[in-house]
Formats: C-alpha cells, sequence, structure tokens
C-alpha cells in the first residue's frame, strides 16, 4: 500500500472509532456549548467578542457555523451537524498523524502505531464528540504545518501554522517552530524560506483582520483575545510551578488512566529521539539536510511550557495526543532495534526479525483494545433527545417576545436556538472585573443595572465559582426571581409576578 492508501485507511479508520462512541446521542455540556452556542450566534449575523465574549480565537467557531449552515438545509439540527465535523476532524487528524509520523520517524510501522495510539483513549475520545471544541482544530491545521515542512513547504507550512492560532493562540507555536527550522535557528535568511513561512503566515491573519474590521468589531477582538487573554484570564489561571505541575500530573492520572504508561513511553522516547538530534548537530551543525527533523520536538515542549503558565482541564492535554503517538511508537521501534542488533541476541535468535516483532505485537495489542474498548462502550443513560426535552420545559415559559439571560449553561441556549439577552454568557475568570472596568467605570453595578433594564423573563445561572462577583450576581437574582423547577437543572428562574 503507498502511504496515500495507508492514510485513508487512517481517515476511515479514526471516524469511525470516533462514530463508536456514539456523537449523536451526547449531551450538550460545558465550555462546548459556549462554542456551538457562538457559532450559533454568527448564523444570526452576531460578531464574535463584540456581541458574545470568549477569550479563544474564532476560527474554530466560524468552522461550526459553516457546518451548522451546510446541515439546516437538509434537516439536520446544529448540533448534529457539529458533530459531524468533528467525527470529520478527528479521521484528518488521524491520517495527518501518520502522514506526519512516516515523514520525521522513517518507518511506516512506527508511523501506523503513531496513529492508533491515540484511537485507543476512550477520555479524549469521548472529548471530540461532545460539540466544538477548539483544540482539536488547532492541533489538525498544527500537525497539517508540520507536515508541509517536512515537505519544504514553507508558505504552507506558515499559513496552516497561523490558522492553527487562529482556532486557539497557542498554535501560534506551530508557526515559530517553523520558522526556526527554515531559518536554520536563526543563521539563514538568503533562501528565503524564513520569509516565506512570514508570508503564509500573514494571510491568513490579514483576513481575519480585514473582517473583523469591516465589521467593525475589530477592537473587541483585541481586546479580549489578547488584553483579557494575556492581562487577566492567564494570571487568574496562573500558578506556582509545583502547583501547576501537580495540577498536569493529576488530571493526566484522571483522564488517561491505566494508559499512563503510554505517556512514559512517550517520555522515553521524546528523549531518545532528542538524543539522536543532538548528536547529529554536533556532527554537520545546522547544515544538516534533516534538520527539519528537529520541528517535531519543538511543538510538545512550547505547550508544556504553556501548560505550566495556564492549564484548565483536560481538554487542555488534547494538543498532545499526536506527539504521544509518535513518540511512543518511536520508542517502541527503537527498542526494539536495539534489542536485534545485540550480539547475544544475534547468535541465539536468528531467525526472529526484532525490529518488527516488538511493533507489530504492540500493534496487535493496540487495535484489540480499541475494538473492545468501542465494543464495550456503554453511553450515559442521559441522552441527547432526553436534553431536548428537559430543555423544551424552558421553552414553555417564553413567549416570542421575551427574554432569556444564562450565565454558563449555554445548552440551553444552543437547544433553545435563542440569542442570549446580552454577550455575558460567562463572567468567570476576571470576566466581570473586567468589563466592569472597560465600561462600567469599575462597578459591577453596571452590569446589574442593564441585566435589569433588560427584564429578562428566564435567569439561568451556573459555573459562578470563579466569578469573583457571583454572589452578588445571585444575590440579585434571587431578590426578583424564583426558582424554576427544571429535572437535571439546577439555578434555573423565573420572574416574580
Amino acid at each position: 500500500m503507498t502511504s496515500v492508501h495507508v492514510a485513508v485507511v487512517a481517515f476511515l479508520l479514526g471516524a469511525a472509532v470516533t462514530l463508536a462512541y456514539r456523537p449523536f446521542s451526547q449531551t450538550v455540556r460545558g465550555d462546548c456549548g459556549i462554542y456551538d452556542y457562538i457559532a450559533q450566534s454568527i448564523l444570526r449575523g452576531q460578531m464574535p467578542y463584540r456581541d458574545v465574549i470568549d477569550p479563544k480565537a474564532p476560527a474554530s467557531m466560524y468552522l461550526s457555523a459553516v457546518a451548522m449552515a451546510v446541515g439546516r438545509p437538509v434537516g439536520t439540527s446544529d448540533v448534529i451537524s457539529v458533530r459531524w465535523l468533528n467525527v470529520w476532524m478527528v479521521g484528518l487528524l488521524t491520517a495527518i498523524t501518520f502522514l506526519t509520523a512516516e515523514a520525521y520517524l522513517r518507518s511506516r510501522i512506527a508511523a501506523v502505531i503513531a496513529f492508533v495510539i491515540p484511537l485507543m483513549l476512550e477520555n479524549f475520545e469521548l472529548m471530540m464528540t461532545k460539540g466544538t471544541q477548539p483544540k482539536l482544530p488547532m492541533i489538525v491545521f498544527g500537525m497539517l504545518g508540520l507536515l508541509l515542512l517536512a515537505k519544504d513547504r514553507p508558505f504552507w507550512a506558515g499559513f496552516c501554522s497561523m490558522v492553527s492560532c487562529l482556532c486557539w493562540q497557542p498554535g501560534l507555536l506551530f508557526a515559530g517552530a517553523a520558522f526556526l527550522i527554515f531559518s536554520r535557528y536563526l543563521t539563514s535568511w538568503r533562501d528565503g524560506r524564513a520569509v516565506k513561512v512570514v508570508a503564509g503566515a500573514a494571510i491568513p491573519l490579514a483576513v481575519l483582520l480585514l473582517y473583523f474590521w469591516s465589521k467593525g468589531a475589530l477592537s473587541d477582538l483585541w481586546s479580549w483575545t489578547i488584553t483579557y487573554a494575556y492581562s487577566v484570564f492567564r494570571p487568574e489561571g496562573q500558578k506556582p510551578l509545583g502547583q501547576a505541575l501537580s495540577q498536569l500530573w493529576k488530571i493526566s492520572r484522571r483522564e488517561f488512566g491505566s494508559d499512563l504508561i503510554l505517556a512514559a513511553m512517550s517520555l522515553t522516547g521524546f528523549a531518545m529521539y532528542g538524543a539522536e538530534r543532538f548528536r547529529e548537530k554536533l556532527k554537520e551543525g545546522f547544515r544538516s539536510i534533516n534538520l527539519f527533523s528537529d520541528a517535531i520536538l519543538i511543538p510538545p515542549v512550547v505547550y508544556l511550557i504553556f501548560c505550566m503558565i495556564d492549564f484548565q482541564g483536560g481538554p487542555d492535554l488534547i494538543p498532545f495526543l499526536p506527539f504521544i503517538g509518535l513518540f511512543a511508537a518511536w520508542f517502541l521501534v527503537e527498542i526494539s532495534r536495539i534489542i536485534g542488533s545485540n550480539v547475544f541476541v544475534k547468535k541465539k535468535m536468528l531467525r526472529i526479525e526484532w525490529k518488527l516483532l516488538a511493533p507489530s505485537l504492540a500493534l496487535a495489542v493496540i487495535l484489540t483494545l480499541i475494538l473492545v474498548r468501542t465494543a464495550k462502550y456503554n453511553p450515559p443513560s442521559a441522552n441527547l433527545d432526553e436534553q431536548r426535552r428537559t430543555i423544551s420545559q424552558i421553552a414553555n415559559y417564553l413567549g416570542p417576545d421575551d427574554k432569556i439571560y444564562v450565565h454558563g449553561t449555554a445548552e440551553i441556549l444552543v437547544l433553545l436556538n435563542r440569542p442570549n439577552l446580552n454577550r455575558y454568557i460567562a463572567l468567570d475568570s476576571g470576566a466581570d472585573d473586567y468589563i466592569a472596568n472597560t465600561k462600567y467605570g469599575g462597578s459591577f453595578e453596571g452590569i446589574l443595572d442593564e441585566l435589569g433594564a433588560q427584564s429578562p423573563k428566564i435567569i439561568s445561572l451556573s459555573r459562578l465559582r470563579n466569578v469573583a462577583h457571583g454572589a452578588e450576581l445571585e444575590r440579585w437574582v434571587l431578590e426578583r426571581y424564583q426558582e424554576l423547577p427544571v429535572s437535571g437543572y439546577d439555578n434555573i428562574y423565573v420572574r416574580k409576578q
């Protein structure tokens, strides 16, 4: 089989495994609900940041909006359309991981192991099934940038790397890696490759800025993705190094479970690969024709540093997945080669092809685990249809002109397909004080006054733990609203008569 044929198989396997985790029955929850809501808002003609706030770059939300726009004419719900998009993106990531691994590791068996390892991680597969997930397109375009780097396509490597950044800001690290490699670690400029990286990266960024400028929302884009993200959101989430490492370890243990051994193998493989690249540097310096091979070492290191500064939870581990597959595969192949080259082994076991035996056995085990886990998977008892019926109870209290304000539980807005009262769908991580300082002269009362002037019929409050004025907001609501009993949801209120 050619590389293209194997990539097609990888794509189909990635999509099939994702479908096995029942993406169309999973409920809408958490951040994915917020991003789905932003995508719906885009289709209503609203602008991210100006009309609905979130600190992440907007490209992933626009991708979801496109999926919704394609699905609506054929009767597919917005939620289902986005999940189909995610299924195909997981398949695409799987295929790109194979091609990237083959280009850098130069081993077909290692490349196959690299793309199947992420598919055996159940928790991470489930993260891809529940709605818009900015980390997914971020790593898809980032890995595509690394592949184009290996193929000596500096312009398109820069282009894809910037698209990765526009899905989620840390994707900028892929552009940095491409710039370093094509400039031979800032030592060579005459061939123009580094300039082509910058030119390729400039185009999607320019398109985004011009689009937001044309809509009168450029200042809002800057305010939330740059000013707020780096002056408020980052300091709010930053922890001392020891605490950050402890949190990373705790969440990794929870999400990987018994598969944490793969991360250990990957770390060892990373060290082995890095040592080989270092030895080549000592021999050939930065003039080596294989200098591009360094590129897969840069993103996981830079992203780990980012995680020490700002690490929120399990989905933040998603960008590590292709690299865990790459370096765990390298570990297995290299260990097999080392064993096979041992003099004793050569004498006693001449007929065994060690360099293929251990990787082939590992591949067989991984594929068996994928089959067993997908076959045994039982979706939660609460499914999307039940969630729709539950949310419809809220719709019964809303007339055509009634307004609703939701904080946190964006799935209510998504399933009702209604706009929020205002853009403040999440006031956590310092957003409440940032809004108060930039719009209301430093007083949170201004936000409450605006809320009262709009007089929403229904208010839903959740995710107030990291809201500085959460207790104040909740107290204001309880004075004016009474609780509305909705099964499965707390803190939903209807205006007192």
